[in-house]
């Protein structure tokens, strides 16, 4: 074989890379010394499983063993990997027959535990052939003949083959007369936000209608124009009728919300020509921004020269535009593809939708992915979404997006107009400004013990009780609601099914107030804030946290996660009542404990400060707690009332004489103050002395009232 440069080499085998393997073979058959030449087109079987099976590395093993054989079995020959486990020879051998079964069985004892197979296929082109790309048509199409035929291990074409041939030119012949003439049409996909089931994008999709044999697949036609290397033509195409489309719509319905439109880029693209550049020079003909279109690529694209679709990939990306691995789960590397690669979205292939009602494993493998994504960073996407039970299970496991036929098939731009917008339409649209708002809340994941981790700060926890809450004009509603947030919300009687049950709206109520409380706290303080509360037999621990707001400031989210701490402790139940009636009065409940001198917090509502057991004293967090929220001329006095003393003074006084309710202003964030009442209830415990403090906020402008009232009573003449 002669000297090639290394641009011509597959960076795996070191073989002839496809583009080379044609030009090459070219000029052999315009050479008039070259002798005649029989092409072969070999399919290493089964390679995917065993990709999958061993993992990336041993696959490349097998492929460069394959490469090996082909070197050796034809020297001298042209030997080509074309793609995958595809490669191709052209040889003078006479007997190309024998030279594939040494391979075969070379291949067949590959001692890895996985039995593999190879098929070829085999082309003697008269000297009238001389279009490579035919050649390889034909060999490719004679190892397709035997694929499913366990006994034969190759084929020679024959001209009963002769009418996929003349189909596959049928495409490639009228493909340039197809775009000109509109034959081949844009068809618009909605994409679905799983948690407000509105339209938040489409994927734009290919199809051709030809006057001779009607609508042609997408998989039937897009293959050919990827071996035929017109694959950009018909991605660049596609692209530029979607920003035609946008351009009418700016016209045409100037108060519609545009959206954004996922484009698809062929694995053969990249190869052949700058497509970030071809992209760009589209984009600015018709003045559309990089946000509106985000680029899909299928997996295939990332098995041949990782290198270099790693920097395609981040070139897009630095450009702007949001990349998106398209049918993931569909080739041999799926994981080695989320390790090398910086993928915005990632689009779960249909195939794992179809087995979901009949295999069990399916949801399985569906939860990892989503799990796996959001680790990375990764937004998820599940297409061919058919069924409302698919639908709930992947919105109950955080995949952001979904496409299928429950939501709509593809329709062509006018239909796609009329189902969103108008008098016509059937769904509501996400407004566009929401975009980045929700790509935030995506990136909570909701199957993580730390479903929104953020540096320097205290967690959520590992709570899987879990709901994701959005403000807008002082309402709430749920954007998520976790399996076990629904259970935790049955269990108070705040469900559906409690609606019409005694004291439903009072519950209502008071845990709205609770909810806006914690959400304003955490609003202002950009911290977690928790809160405990009681409610139907239950003491409940609830932690929140702000996630985002929109741009105009006009709505917010926030991640809310539940703990029943009454499960937790047999002897819960028994004291629920009680502790009903003394939260339903107290802003906070504390033991003092006099014989460890520490202060144990009972309870406390979201705006008071949660003690620690960092001082030695209780006095000293008496301390603490005055200097930081009593009106200082009120604090002596403060620290007096619950200094050790005087709180040993009220357990011993027996003629109640000493003061056990007192009034003090607490000081409010805001600058205000609160009137409230501390009232003291001692006990004894065995041999431990222990007192109760109990706070209650007091309205002053009622006491105010009252007073005024009583001292005109006294002024009344008797």
């Amino acid at each position: 074989m002669e000297e090639y440069g290394e641009r011509d080499l597959c960076q795996v085998t070191g073989l002839l890379n496809m583009m080379q393997f044609m030009r090459h073979a070219s000029a052999h058959l315009q050479d008039a010394a070259t002798g005649p030449l029989t092409f072969m087109y070999f399919d290493l079987e089964n390679f995917k499983s065993f990709n999958q099976r061993y993992g990336f590395r041993h696959g490349n093993r097998l492929l460069r063993y394959m490469a090996d054989l082909l070197r050796e079995i034809f020297e001298g020959d042209l030997v080509a990997r074309l793609n995958d486990d595809h490669f191709a020879v052209a040889t003078q051998n006479e007997n190309p027959g024998d030279c594939i079964q040494f391979v075969h069985e070379r291949i067949r004892v590959y001692d890895m535990g996985l039995p593999m197979e190879v098929k070829a296929g085999i082309y003697h082109p008269p000297p009238e052939v001389t279009d490579v790309a035919l050649i390889m048509d034909r060999a490719k199409i004679a190892c397709n003949s035997i694929k499913n035929t366990y006994d034969l291990t190759w084929a020679e074409f024959n001209p009963a083959m002769e009418e996929e041939i003349n189909f596959r030119s049928h495409i490639i012949r009228s493909f340039q007369d197809a775009m000109t003439e509109g034959c081949i049409e844009v068809y618009y996909q909605p994409e679905v936000r799983a948690m407000t089931r509105e339209i938040c994008g489409f994927e734009a999709l290919a199809r051709w209608r030809d006057p001779v044999h009607g609508m042609i697949s997408p998989g039937i036609f897009v293959p050919v124009l990827e071996d035929a290397h017109l694959s950009p033509q018909l991605d660049l195409y596609i692209i530029e009728r979607v920003c035609q489309d946008m351009v009418q719509i700016r016209r045409d319905i100037p108060d519609w919300e545009l959206l954004r439109v996922s484009v698809n880029l062929s694995r053969a693209d990249f190869r052949l020509m700058d497509m970030v550049q071809a992209v760009e020079d589209v984009r600015l003909r018709y003045n559309v921004a990089r946000s509106m279109l985000n680029i899909e690529v299928t997996e295939g694209a990332q098995s041949d020269d990782e290198k270099f679709l790693q920097g395609e990939i981040a070139r897009f990306r630095a450009a702007g535009y949001e990349v998106w691995m398209d049918d993931f789960g569909s080739g041999y590397s799926s994981l080695n593809n989320l390790k090398d690669y910086v993928f915005d979205v990632l689009k779960i292939d249909m195939n794992f939708l179809r087995s979901f009602e009949t295999n069990p494993k399916a949801a399985i493998v569906i939860r990892a992915i989503v799990n796996t994504a959001k680790e990375l960073g990764m937004h998820t996407l599940a297409e061919g979404v058919e069924t409302e039970e698919q639908f709930a299970f992947l919105r109950e496991i955080g995949c952001e997006k979904v496409q299928g036929y429950l939501f709509s098939p593809p329709m062509p731009f006018d239909k796609a107009a009329a189902y969103c917008h108008g008098e016509t339409a059937q769904v509501k649209v996400e407004p566009l400004r929401l975009g980045s708002y929700y790509s935030e809340i995506g990136a909570i994941n909701v199957l993580s013990s730390e479903p929104l981790e953020r540096r320097g700060s205290p967690e959520i926890g590992d709570a899987l009780s879990l709901a994701i809450l959005e403000q807008e004009g002082g309402e709430i509603r749920y954007l998520y609601q976790s399996k076990m947030f629904k259970m935790f919300l049955q269990n108070i009687e705040l469900d559906e099914a409690s609606m019409h049950t005694p004291h439903y709206e009072r519950r209502k109520r008071q845990n709205e107030r609770m909810i806006t409380r914690m959400m304003d706290e955490a609003d202002r303080t950009g911290r977690e804030v928790y809160t405990d509360f009681i409610t139907r037999n239950s003491f409940n621990s609830v932690r929140l946290r702000l996630v985002t707001r929109d741009v105009d400031d006009t709505r917010a989210v926030f991640l809310m996660a539940t703990v029943n701490i009454s499960r937790f402790s047999p002897e819960a139940g028994s004291m629920q009542e009680a502790l009903n009636q003394i939260v339903a009065l107290y802003d906070r409940v504390d033991l003092f404990d006099l014989g460890s001198r520490k202060v144990m917090q009972l309870y406390r509502d979201i705006y008071e400060v949660n003690y620690t057991q960092e001082y030695g004293h209780f006095e000293e967090i008496v301390a603490s707690y005055a200097e930081d929220k009593i009106l200082p001329e009120e604090q002596k006095l403060f620290k007096k009332f619950y200094s050790e003393k005087h709180l040993r003074a009220v357990l011993e006084d027996k003629a109640g004489r000493e003061e056990v309710s007192i009034l003090f202003h607490r000081r409010t964030p805001d600058g205000g103050r609160i009137l409230r009442l501390h009232h003291l209830v001692p006990f004894r415990l065995g041999q431990r002395d222990h007192v109760i403090s109990c706070v209650q906020a007091i309205n002053e402008n009622i006491i105010s009232a009252v007073t005024m009232a009583l001292a005109e009573e006294d002024e009344e003449p008797q």
